[in-house]
């Protein structure tokens, strides 16, 4: 026999061996005989919320491959992660091709900035073709951990009037940059107490104050044993006498909670509190969050200390977490009146200090604040949640 023959007869004798291993291999049909394997997922996933780990992959295996292709059947449910806005819902089918045991498949979270908890979801494999689920039933968990630092706020609420008749716009911070002004606001900075047994320490760090997605963020968090929050005041920066002021805010809540929109005298370093005068355009108590607060406090000095004032209550089980409210005031040298989204309901004029020096015929400065604890709101237990946070959208004075 020639070399040539030789070399030829190698071939097909090569050329054979490969077509037999390719039978060997071809996915048979359906109604074939075949060994069943089942199908499990080995892990759950836990990954981060970031753009790196936007899709989660989860592994699905087989004890076994086998000659024919096997069709799975899933989709996700909610746990703690909410369907289109933590993660994407998916219900759909997998094919593992005859001779592997393995496949992945994808679920798509959604990467935001906002603040949240940990959050978890199911990956469910509701039914298969041509192999059996390991145990009956087989799910996976999803853990979507968070570690952002900007709290999510609504932005649905009452809105007020951008003019009045009769009035102009003297001044506004409307919290749109990204960055609290510091030619509006300087921070009141300590630890705990301030008069009312308080337990927060009041700092300048921009975990407990800061601006975003157009509001100012005062942001109380509970820090092991002790509590952290912001007190902003306008001291020598923004000063008035008179007119309407209205803010827009979300409000915290929570037993031991106490936010406040309020105003202390210009006199305040020299005359003392509460010779200064205190007017507060809003004081809610996390454990009753559904009202509000507006009153004046005066006197000549604190052994003479005396405050008036009034409340008024979203009805229907609102709270004023859920949305944005306007807290208002109208100012002038007949007295103050009280609005809540442009409803008047709590009004004083100047007799009602009584024989007591009239304090609030002169310029006052802005304070906002988150109180942990204390004398009127008690202090948190349980039931309190953190962080809490009150939005403002903006302040703004008309004269």
């Amino acid at each position: 026999m020639s070399n040539f023959d030789s070399n030829m007869m190698k071939d097909l004798s090569l050329f054979g061996t490969i077509f037999l291993g390719l039978l060997l291999v071809q996915c048979q049909p359906d109604d074939a005989p075949a060994v069943v394997p089942e199908v499990s997922f080995p892990i759950n996933i836990s990954a981060e919320e970031t753009e790196d780990n936007r899709v989660f992959e989860f592994p699905v295996v087989m004890n076994q491959s086998t000659t024919r292709d096997v069709i799975l059947y899933y989709e996700t449910r909610p746990l703690t992660a909410e369907a289109d806005l933590d993660y994407i819902p998916v219900s759909d089918s997998l094919i593992i091709r005859c001779g592997t045991a393995s496949a992945n498949i994808q679920v798509e979270i959604i990467v935001d900035e906002f603040v949240e908890e940990d959050e978890e979801f199911r990956l469910v494999l509701t039914g298969s073709t041509n192999a059996i689920l390991a145990g009956g039933v087989q799910e996976a968990i999803g853990t979507i951990r968070n570690d952002d630092s900007v709290i999510a706020v609504t932005q649905e609420g009452h809105t007020s009037a951008e003019s009045y008749p009769g009035k102009t716009l003297v001044w506004s911070d409307e919290f749109n940059g990204n960055a609290i002004d510091l030619e509006n606001w300087t921070y009141d900075l300590g630890a705990s107490g301030w008069g009312n047994q308080e337990l927060q320490n009041y700092t300048s760090n921009s975990d407990n104050a800061y601006v975003a997605n157009g509001n100012l963020m005062i942001v109380a968090k509970e820090q092991g044993i002790s509590y952290t929050s912001a007190r902003l005041k306008s001291i020598g920066l923004q000063e008035f006498q008179y007119g309407r002021i209205d803010v827009r805010a979300v409000l915290p809540f929570g037993q031991g909670i106490w936010p406040a929109i309020w105003m202390l005298g210009d006199n305040f370093p020299t005359a003392g509190w509460p010779a200064c005068g205190e007017i507060d355009i809003m004081e809610v108590i996390g454990s009753s969050p559904s009202t509000t607060h507006g009153t004046i406090h005066f006197g000549a000095d604190w052994t003479q200390h005396n405050y008036v004032g009034q409340g008024t209550s979203l009805t229907s089980g609102q709270t004023f977490a859920d949305e944005f409210h306007v807290f208002s005031i109208e100012w002038d040298a007949n007295g103050i009146t009280w609005l809540l989204d442009d409803s008047p309901f709590y009004s004083v004029s100047p007799n009602v200090v009584g024989s007591q020096p009239y304090p609030f015929d002169h310029p006052f400065f802005f304070i906002l604040n988150v109180a942990v604890g204390g004398q009127w709101p008690g202090y948190p237990d349980a039931t309190t949640t953190f962080p809490q946070f009150m939005a403002i959208d903006y302040v703004r004075v008309f004269q």
